[in-house]
Order: structure tokens, then C-alpha cells, then sequence
């Protein structure tokens, strides 16, 4: 058999059907596994449609996804968990404005499996749809503002949103917050995207539809800072034979960098001048000698002009 061409056709077409079959668990389908053995699992995040009058009325109280537990022949519950080919829906087509316990229906499921919807049930309430646009107030807190620095604006672009909801919730709006969720220290000006709540005076989030969802938020950020008054401390004496004539400082003033309760504390700033070591009139730069936690200043040098005459 071996020797004839069709034997060797045969032979060749029953290994590659074998492969077929192996490959495509028909084996296992005809077996006990898939028909006697059943087999039970839970879809977590199954979408639910709401059927209801969106356009007159304003839903609230639904959940965005429920779990489905099924059940039944493995290869079905295998295929149903894969494909995901049914829904889960809230009927409330026909129903007014009020406060609704509903069921969970699932469609487009499998007769052969038995399923069951966690939660069951879910309580729902319908009102009259309303629109209004309010101002966005940006939220930051003080935490994410790096020491030595300090928030002197924000601006929020578009500066107001449409908010939809049912008259119950609308009324209770008392603020508009788009609240900066990151983390980073701030320690320059900086836009970045911030999601946009809404709250009652309470401070408890309100179920209804924000559009724009998210906002730009331009935070300005800038150094830390206090302007002071400096004047010039004489020590030690001149040298025998000269007297004093004039100190003058090239700056009456000098600003001051680090954080706000230090700079509180300060009222003005000396610079001290050495006597001892001027021989003529001169012209000198000196450094100034910054306070405790005084990051830095601007100018860092003084010029100081001292004058001498002989006696």
C-alpha cells in the first residue's frame, strides 16, 4: 500500500485531518469534558445599557458596570467569556419622571447556561434634565508647591463648563472645582490638564454630567521673595590721620529669597564696612551676608563707596 501513489494520499490526508482535529479540540468536543463537564466563572466589568428618554430626562443612580456569573457546559461558558456576545440593560423606556427599583436583564445569552447578575437590582431615579454653565474654580493644594516658592495665579482655560443633571442635583451645586490630581513639587509656572468635579456646600460630589470632563490649568509659580532696605554698619577705626567723609551704597535695597515665614521675620538687612583696613577713598564690592534660611538675594554684591579726608 505503501508503494501505490493513491496509499500515500491516504495515509497523508488521515494525518492532516488528525492534526486538524487535535488542533481544534474536536477530540475534546465530542468527548465527556466539554458536554458532561460544566463549569462556572464571573464576567467582572460588564457594560450596562440603560434604555430610557435621554433626551428629556436625566438618569442618575446606575451603575457603569455589573459582574455576571454563568454557568453550564465548559466549552459554552468558555466561548460567552471570550466573546463577550450578550448585554446587560436596565429597561426604563416607558417610564416618568421618579425614584425606580429595577432588575438586571442580560440578552443575547445562551439557553444552555444559567446566569445571575451581582448585583441583582439596581435603584434608580429620573428627573427632569436641566443644563447650566458655571464658572470652574482651579483647586490646588499647598502642598504641591516646592519650598521657597509660592502660587500667585491660576488660570483655568475654558474657564466655565455645561453642567446636565436632574433639578435636584443642579440646585445643589456650590462649587465648581478643577482639582490638580499630580503630585510633583511645583517650582515654575506650568499648564497641565485637571478633571473637573462638582460639589454641594457639603463638599459631596454631585451626580451629574460635566462637558468639557477635563480642563486646562495654568498654575504661575514664582520664587519666594521680600524686598528690604540695607544700610551700611561702619567697624573698626580709621587710620590715624584720616576721618570719615561718607559710606554709600550702590543699592538702597535688596531682594530677599527663601521661605515666607523666614522673610516675614525680616525687616532690613546691614552690611558691615571695615574701617580699619581703608588707607584712601575707595570703591569696593562686597558680598552680602544672607540670614538663616535665606536662599539667596539679588544683587548678591554691594559696591560700596567710602570717602576719607585728612585731618
Amino acid at each position: 500500500m505503501l508503494e501505490s501513489k493513491w496509499g500515500l494520499r491516504l495515509i497523508a490526508f488521515l494525518l492532516a485531518l488528525g492534526i486538524f482535529l487535535q488542533v481544534n479540540n474536536v477530540f475534546e468536543v465530542f468527548g465527556n469534558d466539554q458536554f458532561s463537564q460544566t463549569q462556572q466563572t464571573v464576567i467582572t466589568d460588564v457594560p450596562v445599557n440603560v434604555i430610557y428618554d435621554d433626551k428629556n430626562l436625566y438618569l442618575s443612580g446606575a451603575p457603569k458596570t455589573v459582574n455576571v456569573k454563568i454557568s453550564g457546559p465548559q466549552s459554552i461558558v468558555k466561548k460567552t467569556q471570550s466573546l463577550m456576545d450578550f448585554t446587560v440593560e436596565l429597561d426604563l423606556s416607558n417610564s416618568k419622571v421618579g425614584d425606580y427599583k429595577k432588575d438586571f436583564k442580560v440578552t443575547g445569552i445562551s439557553d444552555k447556561l444559567k446566569y445571575e447578575v451581582m448585583p441583582k437590582s439596581a435603584t434608580l431615579s429620573l428627573s427632569e434634565k436641566i443644563q447650566e454653565t458655571r464658572k470652574v474654580e482651579a483647586e490646588i493644594s499647598s502642598s504641591r508647591i516646592a519650598a521657597g516658592y509660592e502660587l500667585v495665579g491660576q488660570e483655568v482655560d475654558p474657564s466655565q463648563v455645561t453642567i446636565t443633571g436632574g433639578e435636584d442635583e443642579i440646585n445643589k451645586i456650590a462649587y465648581v472645582k478643577a482639582t490638580l490630581s499630580d503630585s510633583e513639587k511645583l517650582t515654575q509656572t506650568t499648564t497641565s490638564q485637571a478633571e473637573v468635579n462638582v460639589f454641594d456646600a457639603s463638599l459631596n460630589k454631585l451626580d451629574v454630567t460635566v462637558k468639557p470632563s477635563k480642563v486646562k490649568v495654568n498654575t504661575k509659580v514664582i520664587p519666594t521673595s521680600k524686598t528690604v532696605n540695607i544700610e551700611p554698619n561702619t567697624k573698626g577705626t580709621l587710620p590715624s590721620g584720616l576721618k570719615l567723609k561718607s559710606v554709600e551704597l550702590s543699592e538702597d535695597q535688596v531682594e530677599l529669597f527663601g521661605k515666607r515665614s523666614v522673610l516675614d521675620g525680616i525687616g532690613s538687612l546691614t552690611i558691615d564696612v571695615d574701617l580699619s583696613k581703608v588707607t584712601e577713598s575707595t570703591t569696593i564690592k562686597q558680598k552680602l551676608s544672607l540670614p538663616k534660611d535665606v536662599t539667596s538675594s539679588k544683587p548678591e554684591t554691594i559696591e560700596i563707596k567710602i570717602e576719607v579726608t585728612k585731618n
